[in-house]
């Protein structure tokens, strides 16, 4: 009894609460009054419930529709921009031919809007990076160009398909350094030089010592996080780097010499200042600037 009478003096409290709230609201806009409040919150009520209903009912049947007629639908609007559509066709096309953005499972399945919406909306933005056949810009185009068909396709789908996010994008937007320039830089750089400066701007605060006397047995591939003086956890793509890097190497540091020894700090730090050179960065450009924030 003494636990109802609590749940009793509770609720009013909140009702009381409510009531202060309305007559606040109600003393502001003087146009409303309680009962055309009550009918207005009804109606709307009333009107969602319905619009639920309808979206709900369209998201199942589109469920089974092909995702190929969705990029020929995509392709059909962007071919109407005379400045970037064939290059934004032209990326697409090479995304569709090399299987980054399946039209098919197992190349027999039809690819549908409903097997897309099951998987992680940014497993291909993911994928496309870690595919090493396209160097690096051409990959970077490809992630903006699918980043804005995913955009397109959650929209039209009414949410059924997720947007895809990049992380990568998402994670920059701390740091001094603009994405694009970090992009930029990482370009020129050879694999070696690549990793190290992946790991600088995607994984906090790290000494270019720390990082160069990582181990192979320190590296979680299937976890996609290393060991540093902390475990620190990366993007796929960075794995892939360093399992080609480190050619089926299974121990030993990751940036090993010719002796199996830890390279100097000296090697990769020249690597960079004539990258930065050619680029016209600050003179003073190292490894460090990838890790300072705004």
């Amino acid at each position: 009894m003494a636990r109802i009478r609590k749940g009793i003096e509770e609720h009013s409290k909140e009702r009381e609460a409510y009531e202060q709230l309305l007559r606040s609201c109600l003393s502001i806009d003087l146009q409303q009054d309680e009962k055309k409040i009550f009918v207005l919150t009804s109606d709307f009520v009333k009107t969602s419930q319905d619009l639920q209903q309808k979206v709900a009912a369209f998201k199942e049947s589109i469920a089974s529709s092909p995702l190929s007629a969705m990029v020929l639908l995509w392709g059909e609007a962007v071919s109407a921009d005379k400045t970037f559509g064939k290059r934004h066709l032209d990326i697409m096309r090479d995304l569709v031919q090399s299987g980054l953005l399946p039209l098919t499972l197992n190349k027999k399945k039809t690819t549908t809007l409903q097997d897309l919406s099951s998987q992680d909306p940014s497993r291909i933005i993911e994928d496309i990076r870690c595919f090493q056949d396209w160097p690096i810009h051409k990959r970077e185009e490809a992630v903006l160009l699918y980043q804005e068909f995913s955009k397109w396709l959650s929209k039209k789908t009414s949410g059924y398909n997720s947007e895809a996010k990049d992380f990568d994008r998402l994670a920059s937007f701390k740091r001094a350094i603009a994405f694009e320039t970090y992009l930029k830089v990482l370009g020129h750089l050879d694999l070696r030089e690549q990793i190290l400066a992946k790991m600088f701007y995607l994984g906090g605060q790290r000494a270019l010592e720390e990082v160069l006397s990582v181990k192979i047995e320190e590296v979680d591939f299937s976890q996609l996080k290393i060991n540093l003086l902390e475990q620190v956890s990366y993007p796929r793509h960075l794995f892939e780097d360093i399992k080609k890097y480190t050619q089926g190497r299974k121990k030993g540091y990751v940036f090993a010499g010719k002796d199996e020894e830890r390279v100097s700090t000296t090697t990769p730090f020249r690597a960079l200042k004539k990258v930065a050179a050619e680029l016209g960065l600050d003179p003073e450009f190292t490894f460090k600037e990838f890790t300072k924030n705004i």
